[in-house]
């Protein structure tokens, strides 16, 4: 590696922990702080996620080790490699394989990365197409994947997203309206009932509807992808049709919820958890998908784009649950 990148000083969002708990706070970093990996790559983009904001704000434990620069996923562009499948100028992309956990991850101008952990972009995606699509995108991609392995046909009936106006939610329905389904998007925010209806969503559901108590719901959803959690989820699982499939792959409402045996037994329903992690082989089909036949509308998807000094106060906001849509730390172009 040369001395322009060791000496080349940058600006990070570094996690330490005290007594007091966890504090997050900008600081100028040379690459000998980094954790070790043959590659260093610029930073273009950082996608913001719930478990992102979650360990900034310290409202859970999610980082292994202090201190830890958070961001669980990060797209840019190789500045140095001693690894012969990433040469100076590569497009590339970084998520899962404990990135922003117990490696250091996106919330950085630069990174050092394990070549293991890291990707080219997929053909016909540019760097911020990528990065809006990210992680939520990728989660959607293993839910739906794994839906049709289990038999969930275009026939089969809708599927319900719950915490349709987030990052996940609106891009679940966006990519399931692209993949030819009918998708009922269930919100607590009424108001944005014409954009997740341009996005592709068949129906809106009032997210009060998941207040109802019944042992068993009438059954309306061929499949769901719940981001919420809780009493929703439970919902859901109470209103699936005859071996009915859930994806869980958010805790908003918390990490318990109360539940009914019944939707198991009398429907044969089916629960799973999606984790944004996949083995080579699947990460790279499902992110060809993701750039080809289930290739979200990307203009229609609430992209905001902000610095790095702006993190801490937009991660208490979205950990609070006011964000809306897909958040983006900019880097800025190196141009």
């Amino acid at each position: 590696m040369s001395s322009q990148f060791i000496s080349d000083t940058f600006d990070a969002l570094v996690c330490r922990k005290s007594e007091a708990g966890v504090q997050s706070r900008i600081e100028t970093l040379t690459l000998e702080h980094l954790s070790v990996g043959e590659v260093v790559m610029r930073t273009r983009y950082a996608g913001v996620n719930f478990k992102d904001c979650l360990a900034v704000t310290g409202r859970a434990k999610i980082i292994a080790g202090f201190p830890r620069i958070a961001g669980i996923e990060a797209v840019g562009e190789v500045l140095s490699s001693s690894d012969a499948r990433f040469v100076p100028g590569d497009a590339v992309l970084v998520h899962g394989f404990q990135t922003g956990i117990a490696y250091d991850g996106g919330f950085c101008a630069r990174m050092r990365v394990p070549a293991a952990h890291l990707q080219k972009l997929p053909m016909g995606l540019s760097p911020l197409e990528v990065a809006a699509i990210g992680v939520p995108g990728f989660t959607v991609a293993m839910a739906l994947e794994r839906f049709e392995a289990n038999g969930l046909r275009r026939d089969s009936g809708p599927i319900a997203v719950s915490g349709a106006t987030g990052a996940v939610g609106m891009l679940a329905i966006s990519i399931l309206a692209r993949a030819g389904y009918q998708v009922a998007a269930i919100t607590r925010r009424p108001a944005q009932a014409d954009t997740l209806r341009e996005l592709g969503a068949t129906e809106i559901i009032d997210a009060e509807a998941t207040r109802s108590a019944k042992p068993l719901e009438a059954g309306r959803f061929a499949a769901a992808i719940d981001n919420v959690g809780g009493a929703t989820l439970s919902w859901l699982l109470r209103s699936l049709h005859d071996s009915g499939q859930l994806a869980s792959v958010g805790n908003a409402a918390g990490n318990t919820y109360e539940g009914s045996v019944l939707p198991f037994i009398l429907r044969q329903v089916q629960v799973f958890g999606i984790v944004a992690n996949a083995p080579w082989p699947q990460r790279l089909r499902l992110w060809d998908r993701l750039a080809g036949d289930w290739r979200p509308d990307l203009g229609l998807l609430r992209i905001h784009r902000i610095g790095l000094a702006d993190l801490p106060a937009h991660a208490e906001r979205q950990a609070s649950g006011a964000a809306l849509g897909r958040t983006l730390v900019d880097f800025g172009d190196p141009s």
